[in-house]
């Protein structure tokens, strides 16, 4: 049985702004901070088998914080947030006022959406797929319990989730964007994935 425990970096200074992130970065929050250190709790009392961070700051701080330990952190590049090209950096409020048509399909069509110097949804698809099947193979053992936890980003992880759960991009929505530093824990019998523990939907 394989079990993976996941959750998105804690609140940075431009998750507060309503800046976009994508591959660019901001320091984390002195809530974002607590919210590392409570997750570190949470996991406190669980042995894991490996660390897996995005390459990103945000995500690698809240897992050294969380384990008070970096050398155990693997970072991979396919754990990275959406690349967003030209809008990294820049209100969302104003991504939505000179960009309308593209802010839309972002959020609403998904499959429709591209950005020059970016990615579309279906590039981050391959990138996270393969990175479960790598997972799978690394660590999915017969009659034997390993548990992984991965640290990512907020779009990153709703397609892990729909991943998990065999959806299509145009359906990513339902997967809802992940509280900051708020565990998902999924398991691998070696045919499917099955939820057993995801937060509250926070709106």
């Amino acid at each position: 049985m394989l079990e993976l425990y996941i959750a998105r970096h804690g609140q940075t200074e431009w998750n507060v702004a309503g800046r976009m992130q994508g591959w660019l970065n901001s320091p984390l929050t002195e809530k974002g901070i607590e919210s590392a250190d409570q997750l570190g709790q949470e996991l406190q009392s669980i042995s894991f088998d490996a660390y897996y961070s995005s390459p990103s700051e945000r995500a690698y701080k809240t897992l050294e914080i969380a384990i008070g330990d970096s050398t155990k952190i693997v970072c991979d590049e396919r754990l990275k947030e959406i690349g967003l090209g030209a809008w990294q950096g820049m209100l969302v409020k104003d991504i939505e006022a000179n960009d309308p048509e593209r802010f839309r399909q972002y959020f609403y069509e998904p499959e429709n959406f591209s950005i020059e110097e970016g990615e579309n949804y279906f590039t981050l698809y391959d990138r996270v797929h393969a990175f479960t099947e790598d997972i799978k193979h690394r660590h999915f053992k017969k009659g034997v319990k390993q548990r992984v936890i991965i640290i990512t980003h907020g779009i990153t992880l709703m397609m892990l989730r729909l991943i998990f759960h065999n959806g299509t991009i145009e359906n990513i929505r339902d997967y809802h964007v992940a509280g900051n530093a708020k565990l998902h824990v999924y398991q691998f019998d070696g045919n499917a994935f099955k939820c057993i523990k995801e937060p509250k939907v926070e709106f």
